[in-house]
C-alpha cells in the first residue's frame, strides 16, 4: 500500500514569529476565518484600499503571464473552487535558496482578504505557512525566516478583487542537488504532488537567515509490528490503529505513543475534503460482551475527542461507535489474531 508521510510534532527552533504556536495543532494549518469578504465594499461608496502591509514587495516579473506547473482549488475557505492557487515555479536560486512562486486567483465576484490564510501567525498576507515535502528522503521543509524573525517571502498588497489574481513567492532551504521534485502542502488546498524543481540564475535579497527548519517525517502505513494499516479507494480512506499501541491495557487512556499517531491522522483529515469522520472501536472476544462494548466505545470516544482538538477545519463532524467483539478481522483463537481485532478505525472521504 502507498505510504502517506506526515511530520512528527515539532515547532520551529528558529527565531520565528510563529514559533509559539502549539506543536500539537500545527498552527500553520489553521483554516478558520482565513479568507473573508471585504465587508465595506458593498456598503460604503468611499471604501479605501487597505495600505500595503509592512514588507510588501511588488509581484515577480512574468508571474502573471507564466504557465502554471500545477493548480489546486481551496477546500477550507468559503470561496471553495472560486479561489485557486497556481504553482508557477519551484526553482533553485543562485544563492542556495529554493523559491516557490505562486499565483492566487480569485474567480468569484467578491473582493477578499487573504490575511493569514497561507501565512504563519505574525506573517499575514504571506505564504509562509506553506511547506514542502521531500518524499525520497522523508523530510518536510518549512519556509525560511530571516534573523529578525520575518519570513523571507513576498507580501500581498492587501485585498484581491473579484476576477483578479496576485503573485506571491516564499523561500525555503535548498534540497539535495539530485532531488527533482517536491510535494507542496498548503493550509487551504489538498497537497500538490510532484512539482518539478527548476534552476534559476536569479537571487533574492535577504538579511542574515535563521537556521533552516527541516523536519523528519513519520509514516502511517502497513506496520505489522504495531498492527496499523490503511485501506483506501478513489473516494475514501480508512486508517486502522491498534488499541494496544493507542491505549494502556484494559484502559481508554491514551499511551505516550498515541499522540504522534493521532496528530498524523488529524493532519490527513485537515488535508482531505471530508465533512464527516467515523470513529469505530473494536475488541477481541475475551471477556463479556458488556465489558467489550463499553471499552470499545470509550476508546473510540477518546480518539474522537483527541482528534477533534487537533483537526482545525471547523466543518468536520464525528460519528462514534463501539462494536465490542463484533466484526473481527482476524482469528480470535490466536494471540496475534486477538491483537489485530483490538483496534480503532477512522474513516473519512478524501
Amino acid at each position: 500500500m502507498t505510504s502517506h508521510p506526515y511530520p512528527a510534532p515539532q515547532r520551529r527552533t528558529t527565531n520565528s514569529l510563529g514559533a509559539g504556536a502549539s506543536a500539537m495543532l500545527f498552527a500553520f494549518l489553521t483554516s478558520g476565518c482565513v479568507v473573508t469578504p471585504d465587508e465595506n465594499t458593498a456598503s460604503e461608496d468611499h471604501a479605501q484600499e487597505p495600505s500595503p502591509p509592512v514588507g510588501y514587495s511588488p509581484p515577480h516579473e512574468g508571474t502573471e503571464e507564466a504557465d502554471a506547473l500545477a493548480s489546486s482549488i481551496t477546500t477550507s475557505t468559503w470561496l471553495g473552487n472560486n479561489l485557486q492557487i497556481d504553482v508557477i515555479a519551484l526553482e533553485r536560486l543562485e544563492n542556495d535558496i529554493l523559491r516557490l512562486r505562486l499565483k492566487i486567483i480569485n474567480k468569484s465576484g467578491e473582493t477578499v482578504q487573504l490575511r493569514d490564510g497561507l501565512g504563519e501567525p505574525g506573517d499575514q498576507y504571506t505564504a509562509s505557512a506553506i511547506t514542502l515535502i521531500d518524499s525520497e528522503n522523508k523530510q518536510r521543509y518549512l519556509s525560511y525566516d530571516q534573523s529578525d524573525g520575518s519570513c523571507l517571502c513576498q507580501t500581498l498588497g492587501g485585498q484581491i478583487s473579484g476576477g483578479a489574481s496576485e503573485a506571491l513567492w516564499v523561500a525555503f532551504p535548498t534540497p539535495p542537488d539530485d532531488l527533482e521534485s517536491m510535494t507542496i502542502t498548503t493550509p487551504l488546498t489538498p497537497p500538490i504532488f510532484d512539482v518539478p524543481i527548476s534552476e534559476s540564475s536569479e537571487t533574492v535579497d535577504s538579511q542574515e537567515l535563521a537556521n533552516p527548519v527541516i523536519l523528519d517525517l513519520t509514516m502511517i502505513s502497513d506496520d505489522l509490528e504495531n498492527q496499523t494499516g490503511r485501506t483506501e479507494n478513489n473516494e475514501e480512506v480508512s486508517i486502522l490503529l491498534s488499541s494496544d499501541v493507542l491505549f494502556e491495557t484494559n484502559s481508554s487512556d491514551l499511551s505516550g505513543n498515541a499522540w504522534e499517531i493521532l496528530e498524523q491522522v488529524a493532519q490527513e483529515i485537515n488535508d482531505a475534503t471530508a465533512t464527516s469522520v467515523s470513529v469505530d472501536g473494536y475488541a477481541d472476544n475475551t471477556g463479556s460482551d458488556s465489558v467489550n462494548e463499553k471499552l470499545s466505545l470509550e476508546r473510540a470516544q477518546t480518539v474522537e475527542s483527541t482528534l477533534s482538538g487537533m483537526v482545525t477545519r471547523d466543518e468536520v463532524s464525528y460519528e462514534v461507535n463501539g462494536h465490542g467483539s463484533n466484526d473481527p478481522i482476524a482469528d480470535n483463537s490466536t494471540e496475534e489474531g486477538r491483537e489485530r481485532n483490538r483496534r480503532v478505525s477512522i474513516t473519512f472521504e478524501k
